[in-house]
């Protein structure tokens, strides 16, 4: 009985272990940086092939810049009492992501919200869950961890006040708080 426990917690770790280099790999393959020319403007991702590292050097962002990151993060919502994302929010998602990889100076807070069914402690955790979804997703697209803050406010700061499930459903999200240094930016809300 115990070499059969061993052998499934080995298969186990195994999976995990697999599941983490995965993982890994995903988050070092797929950064997608951004060329700057000689008259300032952007070009296409970089290529595996590019010789040159000083030729994506991020110039500081501008408050104009900053005002457009905030109007172009989306924010996400979810299904009554789940934190498990649809096909939809991983579209915005991965825009988002791609917003964070184009700008490495700029970090964003994650901010989980729920509707006001359920008891406070229990919207908090949910609003909880829902940031991690959302950063973990992130972090799978190879935006780093040190770039993504939590928080959750539960049922706090509602979209819409409490009425029937129906209504609530602007109140089930994730919201995006773009970051840049020690400056807090305008929320996407």
């Amino acid at each position: 009985m115990f070499e059969i426990n061993r052998s499934r917690d080995q298969r186990v770790f195994t999976a995990f272990a697999a599941a983490g280099l995965l993982m890994l790999a995903a988050g070092c393959t797929g950064k997608n940086q951004m060329a700057s020319t000689a008259g300032g403007s952007q070009t296409g991702p970089e290529t595996a092939d590019s010789a040159d590292p000083q030729a994506f050097v991020e110039a500081p962002i501008t408050e104009e810049e900053l005002n457009t990151l905030r109007s172009n993060f989306q924010r996400v919502h979810f299904d009554f009492d789940v934190a498990a994302l649809d096909d939809m929010t991983r579209r915005l998602l991965a825009q988002n992501a791609e917003i964070l990889l184009r700008h490495p100076s700029v970090s964003v807070r994650i901010e989980g919200h729920a509707d006001h069914f359920g008891s406070d402690e229990y919207n908090l955790a949910l609003g909880q869950r829902r940031a991690e979804t959302v950063r973990s997703y992130l972090l799978a697209l190879g935006v780093p961890e040190t770039r993504l803050a939590l928080i959750s406010y539960g049922e706090l700061r509602p979209l819409v006040g409490d009425g029937a499930r129906s209504t609530q459903e602007p109140n089930r999200r994730a919201e995006f708080v773009v970051i840049q240094g020690d400056e807090l930016a305008v929320s996407s809300y």
